[in-house]
């Protein structure tokens, strides 16, 4: 029989989005008393080796690790992860109902491991069961690294939404909600990646208003880093797209804007880098159209060097890491307010709305035009995204925890302009 361990803080993720970043800052605030809970992580010291001899294969190592994140402050329940790749192979893809019963087995892995800690810090559609059992003995933090799935359906009928157009939904959808619910009704505290992340608990949960705390994302400043890059009058231009090419990213409104676009920029490029959704047509593109696929981070940074605007026209994120890679990157945004951005439309980025065809178009051919405005829009972003680093993102949770009495309190390096206090 297992002895379960306790630690005072644990944060828990089966897989790898942020959360290495994020329990990067846990480590350094916490320290011994904290542990991350993952399915596979590899020290980053044997990353680095494999580099050298399997360069190959340390593209794909390197998503499981983190060079911040000493290898002592993780534990691996790699079980979830086996099961996974079990079911991709037989199933041929993974569906919302796999994801759902392999978040919950997870879960019961977890519970089977560990003992309630202090304070549990744990994602959204992961956390319902870990919640139900830590409740009260633990405290609960809920981060959400994306809008409650109910909103989407705002998202889709607009001032016409009815609270009824949630029944419409299909079962699997409708279980997705109710887990949701159960997770803001649970967490003590409750970390949004963005204004766009916390407009969405509040207009469902308006209750739950102050347990929500902005806290965006940041990114790794000692990589994404391009001081120099410089601004001409030209006519092929490199357009760019990063993230995976599904609906929800808006990779379809991407391609159709890009279709109407190049007919009168023929000289242009787009390049996409990231993976296709098999619900995404690319048939009949034009040439000057690149699919460059997944490619491993140092190699996504020096193309993205060569790269002249950024699209991203998603309909539905937390806080968009790529948005602050390309802001660091200083390449000209074009967004949409649903990619939880802190740029602002006309300052420091172009905001189009979510599905607005022609209104990206008109975007990607204002910043075409007007050499003076992409270099003037490019320059802000690349000086709001020194204040995002992770560093900051740490002292910004830093402050959370303390104002939340999770925390004693003690100092800080946060700069003036950086405080939370300063995020709107």
């Amino acid at each position: 029989m297992l002895t379960k361990k306790r630690f005072k803080v644990l944060s828990l993720h089966p897989r790898k989005q942020h959360n290495f970043e994020q329990a990067a800052a846990l480590a350094e605030i916490f320290q011994d008393d904290f542990r991350h809970v993952t399915s596979i992580y590899l020290d980053p010291g044997f990353v680095a080796k494999m580099r050298k001899w399997l360069p190959s294969l340390s593209n794909q190592l390197a998503k499981r690790s983190y060079y911040k994140l000493p290898k002592k402050y993780v534990l691996s329940l790699p079980a979830a992860e086996l099961k996974k790749a079990w079911r991709e192979k037989i199933n041929k893809g993974i569906h919302l109902d796999d994801y759902l019963n392999l978040n919950e087995f997870w879960q019961k892995t977890v519970l089977r491991r560990f003992r309630a800690p202090e304070i549990c810090i744990s994602y959204d559609s992961i956390s319902n069961l870990v919640f139900k059992s830590w409740k009260k003995k633990s405290k609960l933090i809920l981060d959400l690294a994306i809008g409650l799935p109910q909103y989407r359906q705002k998202i889709k009928f607009g001032d016409q939404f009815k609270m009824t157009h949630l029944d419409e939904a299909d079962d699997q959808q409708k279980y997705l909600y109710k887990r949701y619910q159960t997770e803001i009704e649970l967490a003590d505290l409750i970390l949004c990646g963005s204004e766009f992340v916390k407009e969405t608990v509040v207009y469902f949960f308006p209750q739950f208003e102050e347990k929500c705390k902005v806290l965006p994302y940041g990114v790794d400043l000692e990589k994404f880093d391009f001081p120099e890059r410089s601004f001409s009058d030209k006519q092929d231009l490199k357009y760019v797209f990063v993230g995976r090419l599904s609906w929800r990213k808006g990779a379809d409104t991407m391609v159709e804007a890009w279709r109407q676009f190049v007919k009168d920029h023929p000289l242009c490029e787009l390049h996409f880098f990231g993976v296709k959704d098999a619900e995404i047509s690319l048939d009949d593109l034009p040439s000057n159209t690149f699919m460059h696929g997944w490619v491993s981070r140092p190699e996504l940074i020096n193309r993205l060097k060569e790269m002249d605007v950024f699209v991203f026209p998603t309909t539905f994120e937390g806080s968009s890491t790529a948005v602050f890679q390309a802001m660091a990157l200083k390449l000209p945004v074009i967004t949409t307010r649903n990619s939880g951005t802190i740029l602002k439309h006309g300052e420091s980025c172009e905001i189009v709305e979510t599905g607005n065809l022609s209104g990206l178009i008109q975007s990607m051919d204002k910043v075409f035009r007007n050499r003076e405005y992409r270099e003037k829009i490019a320059n802000c972003a690349y000086e709001l995204s020194k204040g995002y680093s992770w560093d900051d993102y740490r002292q910004r949770l830093t402050q959370i925890l303390q104002e939340a009495g999770l925390l004693e309190e003690r100092e800080t390096k946060a700069k003036p302009e950086t405080a939370i206090s300063n995020i709107k």
